[in-house]
């Protein structure tokens, strides 16, 4: 599911990733057939484990 959404980064001006879009990661959830209370807290968790990451790499 993190996969299918990393083409759904929101991005701040300075190119540092803010988030995954949730709106559409729930989209793409809901066609999945997942369910969308579980998804949504998994992805609020991979979502900040993401912009730690990437945002630290940018850093290095």
């Amino acid at each position: 599911m993190l996969q299918a959404c990393l083409g759904q980064l929101r991005l701040a001006a300075s190119g540092h990733v803010l988030g995954i879009d949730l709106g559409v990661a729930l989209n793409i959830a809901e066609a999945r057939g997942h369910d969308l209370a579980i998804v949504s807290e998994l992805l609020q968790e991979a979502g900040a484990g993401l912009v730690d990451a990437m945002n630290s790499k940018d850093a290095d």
